[in-house]
């Protein structure tokens, strides 16, 4: 390495490079020019607000569930009778007069695989072609 860095001054000093008194004069007007760059001393404090601002979302996220929880609630608790118990649903019904809750909707199961397998059957089919032309053309050059 010392061979290496010698001959790298070497080439330096032999460098001749002149700067003119105008492009000095222009160097120094643009250093002169330019604000001097400070470094940021507020890192950590930035941090304990973020902690600070996704503590307090949270927080707030679960009070408005909780919230929409209890207003939905229709019923109240009260001791139920014998005759109520024998005539009340096993599954409660859905009111619709909520708005913070959408209705309750009927899902089918959708049957994606058969377009898949009649697509999985065509490429099949075009891979097949092309080798075919492939070894036509192989056997032709050949």
């Amino acid at each position: 390495m010392d061979d290496f860095e010698k001959r790298l001054k070497q080439d330096a000093d032999a460098v001749n490079a002149d700067v003119s008194p105008e492009l000095r004069s222009r160097i120094d007007a643009s250093l002169q020019g330019v604000e001097q760059v400070r470094p940021v001393t507020n890192a950590t404090n930035s941090q304990n607000n973020l902690w600070w601002v996704s503590s307090l979302t949270g927080l707030a996220a679960a009070i408005v569930i909780i919230v929409m929880l209890n207003l939905n609630q229709t019923e109240s608790v009260s001791e139920p009778s014998e005759d109520s118990l024998a005539n009340r649903p096993t599954v409660p019904e859905a009111s619709n007069d909520s708005p913070l809750f959408p209705p309750m909707l009927d899902i089918q199961a959708a049957d994606f695989a058969s377009p898949l397998e009649e697509e999985l059957l065509k490429l099949q089919s075009d891979l097949e072609k092309a080798r075919d032309s492939v070894r036509e053309d192989v056997d032709f050059t050949f």
